[in-house]
C-alpha cells in the first residue's frame, strides 16, 4: 500500500508557491469501515479505508515542486468545499502534478 499526503507553501499574498508531496510505501494494510458525516445536517456515510501502521512502513519519497508564477492560485483545498474555489485549486493541482512528473511506485 502506498499513501500520499501533500502541503502547499504559499507566500504573504496567498498564493501557491510550492508543493511538496510526501509519499509512504508500507508491508501490508488492513481494511476499516469509517463514518463521516456527509453535509451540514450532520448526516453520515460509512466507507472502508485501507489503513496501515507505521511500524509496516517501509519507504519514504519526499518530492517538492516550485511553483511557477504562471501557475500559482490563491485557491485552497478545505472544508467546507466552496465549488468554484474548489474546481479551481483541482485544475491547479493537477497541472502541478503533470509539470512536476510525479510518479512513485
Amino acid at each position: 500500500m502506498i499513501t500520499s499526503t501533500y502541503i502547499v507553501e504559499r507566500n504573504e499574498a496567498g498564493e501557491s508557491i510550492s508543493i511538496t508531496w510526501t509519499f509512504k510505501k508500507y508491508s501490508k494494510s488492513t481494511v476499516e469501515t469509517q463514518t463521516h458525516i456527509i453535509d451540514e445536517d450532520g448526516n453520515t456515510e460509512e466507507f472502508e479505508v485501507s489503513v496501515a501502521k507505521e511500524s509496516d512502513l517501509i519507504d519514504t519519497y519526499t518530492k517538492v515542486y516550485a511553483i511557477p508564477e504562471d501557475q500559482r492560485t490563491t485557491a485552497t483545498h478545505e472544508e467546507p468545499h466552496v465549488h468554484e474555489n474548489e474546481m479551481e485549486f483541482q485544475a491547479a493541482y493537477i497541472t502541478w502534478e503533470e509539470s512536476a512528473e510525479l510518479e512513485y511506485t
